[in-house]
């Protein structure tokens, strides 16, 4: 077989409808002399099907023994595969835009380069407006500090192989894919930016439960709108972006250059959030033998929840933003009917409290609001276990979502330019006594009669 110019690496895990939509992204490429190794983190879902379906030469399913946990394993297998002069990544849950190979290569030879970064779109949860743009080096001289991903990443086989591929995260410094560039860096790799905008990443990070739901909505319509509209996609997703720049919805990225920091612990945490791995921890789930308290603390919690706040008189609060969906995990076993109550501190506008839904779990509930101290609400609903599913009732993720979040400075209530919503402070449980009486809606959801004398927290 000739050997073809580029090897495209991608990094898969038990999400083939993403996958499925990442493939066709490479085979649309208007450059077509490649071959592309899929590398499976020991999957076990379909997704050698979905490559064996494409029914293209060029695409090789490969699949690890043992899951690694992180992109490093697949990569590795994939470089020790890899049979073209340049090495391309993509991730599963990324599209390329159809000149992103021929960008890479006429960048190669313009400039002698052995490593180059295509710009970036990065988006964040569709609740939040976030974006985020990379792949652009101040005076066009890369320096560690200006991370790009590598879904926009192309580099020599040759350099890859002077440094020794990629580090598993207990080597690293930092994560995986940061020190995989500044290794090449510090190896003397001429690292050069393409300037053209050829990557779409939907970063699994910034998005809960990602590989739970096993979705790809958003990336089906944006390889839906690239085919479409063709340059007027481009057009008008970088509009939209210089819109976020202007509303304080654009996120600079940036990566410490301190090499001081061991990845493991990032990893793990990235991976619980995004639902790809669930941790030992997380099986330590609380008895309800009394009220459980559960104060705001700083958690990972992708564009959700803004930081620690204190109250003068009720303590740690924070506030739910940019993104309109929060989120709440609380390690609570439920064998029987509880109050769920949260302290509301602040409501940015006035009925943002009133408007707001609660959710245990997916199961919506119908909400109480009751004056709490100092200004404060108590918003509160009650749940029973027969509204969950058997396997939801050993965690409680509240989600609270709102119709907006807004900036203080466009209310003229100061200078606060975070986008914001409500302030949460401390969240408790506690099991209703008495028995509370049930009934049966006809949508087949639980009632639960509201008891005049319940009190919640500690007396």
């Amino acid at each position: 077989m000739p050997v073809p110019l580029f090897s495209v690496i991608v990094a898969t895990y038990n999400w083939s409808a993403a996958l499925r939509l990442a493939l066709e992204s490479v085979r649309d490429q208007s450059f077509g002399d490649f071959e592309v190794l899929v590398v499976g983190d020991a999957c076990t879902d379909d997704s050698a099907q979905v490559v064996q379906a494409l029914g293209d030469k060029r695409f090789h399913w490969y699949n690890l023994e043992q899951n690694c946990g992180s992109q490093w394993g697949p990569n590795n297998h994939g470089l020790a595969l890899a049979k073209g002069r340049y090495v391309a990544y993509l991730g599963h849950d990324d599209l390329w835009w159809p000149t992103h190979l021929q960008s890479a290569l006429e960048t190669f030879e313009r400039c002698a380069a052995d490593m180059v970064a295509a710009a970036t779109l990065m988006y964040g949860p569709p609740e939040s407006g976030i974006r985020a743009v990379s792949g652009f080096f101040p005076n066009d001289v890369y320096t560690p500090m200006h991370f790009f991903p590598p879904s926009s990443l192309c580099h020599s086989l040759e350099i890859a192989q002077r440094v020794g591929g990629w580090r598993r995260p207990e080597q690293a410094m930092i994560v995986v894919d940061h020190d995989f560039l500044v290794r090449c860096h510090d190896a003397g790799a001429r690292i050069v930016a393409t300037g053209e905008f050829t990557t779409f990443k939907f970063n699994a990070a910034w998005r809960r439960n990602a590989y739970g739901r096993q979705e790809a909505l958003e990336q089906r319509e944006h390889l839906r709108r690239m085919r479409c509209e063709g340059e007027s996609f481009r057009r008008q997703e970088l509009t939209a972006t210089l819109r976020a720049a202007t509303e304080d919805r654009l996120l600079r990225i940036e990566q410490s250059t301190a090499r001081d920091l061991k990845a493991t612990a990032k990893t793990a945490m990235n991976q619980s959030f995004k639902g790809s791995h669930r941790q030992a921890s997380e099986a330590q789930h609380l008895p309800l033998s009394g009220p459980l308290e559960f104060p705001a603390q700083v958690t990972y919690a992708g564009f959700e929840w803004h930081g620690l706040e204190q109250h003068p008189a009720l303590g740690d609060y924070q506030w739910t933003g940019p993104s309109t969906c929060s989120v709440r995990v609380l390690a609570v076993h439920l064998d029987r009917a509880v109050c769920i109550s949260l302290s509301v501190l602040y409501q940015l506008t006035e009925g943002s409290l009133a408007e707001a839904q609660l959710s245990v779990n997916g199961v919506p509930l119908a909400t109480q609001i009751d004056p709490g101290p100092s200004g404060s609400w108590r918003w509160w609903a009650q749940l029973d276990p027969v509204q969950l599913c058997p396997e939801d009732r050993d965690e409680l993720r509240l989600e609270i979502r709102l119709a907006r979040t807004h900036r203080p400075l466009d209310l003229d209530l100061g200078v606060d330019r975070r986008w914001l919503g409500l302030a949460i402070g401390t969240v408790t449980v506690e099991a209703l006594r008495p028995e509370p009486r049930v009934s049966f809606m006809s949508k087949g959801l639980v009632s639960l009669s509201r008891i005049p004398t319940l009190r919640v927290g500690r007396p």
